[in-house]
């Protein structure tokens, strides 16, 4: 069974998707973020491995942290695009997300994200791009 959508939820900041994943946020400064999953049954794929898009997600949510940790006031983001390599299945345990700002210029940033499992095996690597704009527009 799925968690509830409307669940309360540690740290409102992440939204709704990450309470329906149970993904949450451990750190987030200085151009930097780590975001975590306890590896559930709903996150399996039909082969009995944690879904590719649900790595994917963590992922975005740590690049997406690491920078906003670092924008000024009235900025956001949004991703433009992710390239992901899935090395190992992951099967069980947590997932551990870590990110970090690899190059930003006044509307682009660059940014890189490992993803550790049991062990800390390293189960993705990824690249990412992320469009900076002002609130308004």
């Amino acid at each position: 069974m799925l968690p509830r959508v409307d669940a309360p939820r540690d740290d409102p900041g992440v939204g709704p998707i990450a309470a329906l994943l149970g993904i949450r946020r451990t750190s987030m400064a200085d151009g930097r973020s780590v975001f975590e999953l306890a590896v559930a049954p709903h996150h399996m794929n039909p082969h009995g491995v944690v879904h590719g898009g649900v790595i994917y997600t963590l992922v975005d949510f740590a690049m997406g942290g690491a920078l906003t940790s670092v924008l000024d006031r009235g900025e956001r983001c949004a991703t433009l695009e992710v390239k992901i390599n899935y090395l190992v299945p992951a099967v069980s345990g947590d997932l551990r997300a870590e990110a970090y700002v690899v190059s930003r210029s006044r509307r682009v940033a660059v940014m890189e994200a490992r993803v550790h499992g049991e062990a800390d095996r390293l189960i993705a690597l990824a690249t990412g791009s992320f469009y900076i704009q002002t609130a308004t527009g």
